[in-house]
């Protein structure tokens, strides 16, 4: 235990990092691919270890048969990613969201998967809305 007390920094808003930001992904044409629900990968965070430990867990004999570059999709699209909406089939249906669908979804899309995972990187995404914090602050 240490003898010293150090002063302890917030990076960013629990709340948000978990629950997860509504970003719509467009490519370099403009075109759509959805919007999804895409929490903060804070590896530091003990939110994101615990979930990690129970995302392997639980598909402990899944990830064993999956390539590196799969068990990455995988455990991306069951940990990080919440929902979606305006995502299409190939008949431009509309595809019910499941962490199954956005595994394959991400198989199927590697743009798609590097972009969302670069998303879910952005720790600035998952800042506390300043408008908000001052309304708070106003009402104590």
């Amino acid at each position: 235990m240490s003898k010293f007390k150090f002063k302890t920094f917030n990076r960013y808003d629990e709340i948000r990092a978990q629950k997860g930001i509504e970003h719509t992904a467009m490519d370099e044409l403009d075109q759509v691919r959805g919007t999804f629900r895409v929490s903060l990968q804070d590896m530091t965070s003990k939110y994101v270890k615990v979930e990690l430990e129970r995302v392997a867990r639980e598909n402990e004999e899944q990830l064993k048969k999956l390539t590196n570059e799969e068990r990455e999709k995988f455990v991306f699209a069951n940990l990080f990613i919440h929902g979606w909406k305006d995502v299409l089939d190939g008949d431009d249906q509309p595809v019910p969201f499941s962490q199954e669908a956005a595994y394959e979804l991400f198989l199927h899309d590697e743009w798609l998967f590097v972009h969302l995972n670069n998303v879910s990187r952005n720790i600035h995404a998952f800042q506390a809305d300043p408008r908000a914090t001052k309304e708070k602050t106003a009402k104590n």
